[in-house]
Order: C-alpha cells, then sequence, then structure tokens
C-alpha cells in the first residue's frame, strides 16, 4: 500500500511538475512580448485559430535572433522548475520524476520547433532539456539527503 501511494504522489508530482514548468514559460514568453511586441490587434489565441495562425507565424519569423534567447530561457524554465516541482512532490522517485517532466518538456520542444519558425540554433536547447531536469532532481535530492544528516 506505501509502494502505491509513492507511485501516485510520483505521478502527482510529475502532472503538478508540467503544468507549474508550464506557467513558468508562459510567463517569461509574455515578458518576452513585453519587449518584442506582437502588432495590434493579434494575440497567442490567433495561433489555435487557422484563419489566425499564418499571421502569428509570420509575426515569429520577422523576429530578431536576439527574441529568441528569452525564449531558450522560458523553455528551459519548464523543464528546471518544472523538474524541481515534481521532486519535490514525489517522495522516492525524486530523479524519476523530474526527467519525466524534461522528457515531455523536450517532446514539447521539437514539435514546437517543427511548426514554428525559428532559428537554426535553437535546437540546442533540446539536450538542455534533459540537462536541466537532471539538474533539479539532484538539487532535491541534494536538499534531502542534507536533511537527514
Amino acid at each position: 500500500m506505501i509502494h502505491l501511494l509513492n507511485i501516485l504522489r510520483t505521478v502527482l508530482g510529475i502532472a503538478v511538475g508540467i503544468i507549474i514548468g508550464s506557467l513558468c514559460n508562459m510567463a517569461i514568453g509574455f515578458a518576452n512580448t513585453l519587449i518584442f511586441p506582437m502588432p495590434e490587434g493579434m494575440s497567442f489565441s490567433d495561433a489555435f485559430n487557422e484563419e489566425t495562425k499564418q499571421a502569428v507565424l509570420d509575426w515569429i519569423g520577422s523576429l530578431p535572433q536576439s527574441a529568441f534567447i528569452l525564449v531558450l530561457v522560458a523553455h528551459l524554465s519548464q523543464a528546471f522548475i518544472g523538474g524541481l516541482v515534481a521532486g519535490f512532490i514525489s517522495k522516492n522517485h525524486v530523479r524519476i520524476a523530474a526527467m519525466v517532466v524534461g522528457c515531455v518538456t523536450l517532446l514539447g520542444g521539437v514539435m514546437n520547433m517543427m511548426t514554428v519558425p525559428a532559428p537554426v540554433w535553437l535546437w540546442i536547447e533540446m539536450p538542455l532539456y534533459l540537462a536541466c531536469a537532471w539538474w533539479a532532481g539532484n538539487i532535491v535530492r541534494g536538499l534531502r539527503q542534507s536533511k537527514t544528516q
């Protein structure tokens, strides 16, 4: 019974980590639109409408390379912050929970890069998702080990 509860706690941690990491990603992405504003009358919700989707993609394609630095930070924060949250909630599977968040973030990143016009150099973030999640898991494990000593 205790083993099942630990697994459920890990699954909960992964779900909450994905949600919190995504919110962090979106917040930084929103901050990026303050620096590089969208054209008048356009919003991110237009990306989900087939009639207006191309206008959003065209705007993204017109952004300078520097606009994607904060995008990189936003995406990596999703893996790192989400991994931390998942690790803190999980009891016995800290690193696994963090890495699952990193893998889900990686999957989303690959899908994003295949659909949104972005500079080629942004592909460097793909292995960094896993590195950030691993780092987050190690931080949580280290904090837990230092508490028991």
